[in-house]
């Protein structure tokens, strides 16, 4: 087995009160000249919008879970967005008795995929399920027969339908990887990868062939993981490890992890490094979580991030920049990526070493750069979300597009803390370097730059900030 763990990037604008000109200013921006490699070719990232169907207990809930879904569905189509649906075994159940084989139907007839969700919990007698004990879910002939319970409604449901892909429970034991490989699945989604919050500060960048526990990859294995955030909105722990990995689903950071995917694909298209790739951002929601309010911010989502990268839009160099895609698409690419690159690793992510008494959910800042894997780790780093900071995005500035230059403001700082740091990402779309007036942006003469690939910064000035061939990010005081 190879072992592997991943890494992050991203487009759109930031503003001040003038642009100083196209020339270098190699004082405060000594690797502005990245290589430039002329036109490249990247995929577009595929945008999964996943949907978990929860345990029922009732009619009436079943109900309820349905219309919110296809509430949620109505919102997904209006802006060609695509869903995979993953339920659990008593909503398949409860939809056959009901009559909403047609509904079901539908989706798949819209372009959407279906598969099933199984929770640990068993069926007892109809319509009455219970959760299993740890001793049971430690029993290899329970769990197999538990998924069988949930697989056999969705199969009675569709039985003309193929079902790939599957989210089962025990995601992180590797056992989950032999049972999907016998039953004939080739799609896992989310899960055992949610750790990389903690490892990574985001989830990966590019679908892999699963391993055993957590970011290992196999190359020989027949299941793909495709991984996607969890419930949308949600500010709390979440996944494996005890009380895992803290998750930031909020809106504005859901903006900040687009951001980076989007950078880091930029500079594979500008540079040729590393291979073209797999690219995919995943969110989700599930049945019992999205009331009319949770709809309306994932409508927000999903209008910033098509109006700015979807809709057929290319990139500088001619690239499509976004693709509404299933698990299924995502599989289907990966495939096609493989054919192109065999026996090549599609992650590059290596597995983190701990010493002594450490635990392995705790990793310090130098662990975290020894296994980041794209070129941006200070990046990550300073737009990490975890339980005592936030990093919301804010807004995009315009004042520099006729330079070429994308500028947006990202809010960093403590939970609850309304007075919290004026943070920047700026960076070029195309080749050549620009040197830009922040002034307006700020009531100091000077700004702090980062360098993004090691987190180390300097004080520079704020008439004159250097941005080109990696991105830049600038804190201003006040105004």
């Amino acid at each position: 087995m190879t072992r592997f763990v991943f890494g992050a990037l991203f487009l759109l604008g930031c503003g001040a009160a003038s642009v100083r000109g196209t020339s270098s200013d190699a004082g405060t921006q000594a690797e502005v000249s990245a290589t430039q490699s002329g036109a490249t070719y990247e995929r577009p990232i595929d945008l999964v919008f996943k949907i978990h169907f929860e345990p029922q207990t009732t009619l009436d809930q079943y109900k309820k879970r349905r219309d919110d879904i296809e509430a949620v569905r109505a919102i997904a189509e209006k802006y060609g967005i695509k869903l995979s649906i993953h339920g659990n075994g008593e909503f398949w159940q409860y939809a056959k008795e009901q009559g909403d084989e047609p509904i079901v139907r539908k989706w798949l007839a819209n372009g959407h995929i279906v598969g099933p969700h199984m929770h640990a919990v068993y069926e007892v007698s109809n319509h009455s399920w219970r959760t299993a004990t740890f001793q049971q879910t430690a029993d290899e002939a329970f769990v197999d027969d538990l998924w069988k319970q949930h697989e056999k409604y969705l199969t009675a449901l569709l039985p003309d339908v193929k079902i790939t892909s599957a989210t089962p429970f025990d995601t992180h034991d590797e056992q989950f990887v032999s049972r999907m490989n016998s039953r004939g699945y080739t799609i896992v989604g989310g899960g055992k990868e949610e750790i990389s919050e903690q490892w990574l500060g985001h989830h990966p960048f590019h679908p892999w062939r699963v391993g055993g526990t957590f970011l290992e990859e196999d190359l020989s294995s027949k299941v793909i993981l495709v991984t996607h955030y969890s419930q949308f909105l949600e500010q709390d722990y979440h996944g494996a490890l005890g009380s895992g990995a803290y998750a930031d689903q909020s809106l504005a950071h859901h903006k900040v992890g687009f951001l980076q995917i989007y950078l880091n694909r930029l500079y594979a298209e500008r540079t040729g490094e590393p291979l073209d790739k797999v690219w995919s951002y995943g969110f989700m929601t599930h049945d019992t979580k999205s009331p009319a309010d949770t709809r309306a911010e994932i409508e927000k989502y999903i209008v910033w991030v098509t109006t700015n990268f979807g809709q057929g839009k290319k990139s500088a160099r001619g690239n499509v920049i976004l693709k509404p895609s299933t698990m299924q698409d995502v599989y289907d690419d990966f495939v096609g990526w493989e054919k192109e690159h065999p026996n090549t690793s599609s992650f590059n992510v290596k597995t983190p070493t701990v010493t002594g008494s450490q635990s392995i959910d705790a990793l310090d800042e130098s662990q975290r750069k020894a296994i980041y894997p794209g070129p941006f780790w200070g990046m990550a780093e300073l737009l990490r979300a975890d339980e005592a900071n936030v990093a919301d995005y804010v807004t995009q500035i315009d004042t520099f597009a006729a330079a070429g230059v994308s500028c947006h403001e990202i809010a960093v700082g403590p939970r609850g803390d309304t007075k919290r740091t004026r943070r920047f990402i700026l960076w070029k779309e195309t080749d050549g370097d620009a040197v830009i007036d922040m002034m307006s942006l700020t009531s100091s003469a000077n700004v702090v730059r980062w360098n993004v690939r090691d987190k180390t910064s300097s004080s520079v000035a704020a008439i004159a900030i250097a941005v080109g061939g990696d991105p830049v990010i600038v804190d201003v005081s006040g105004p």
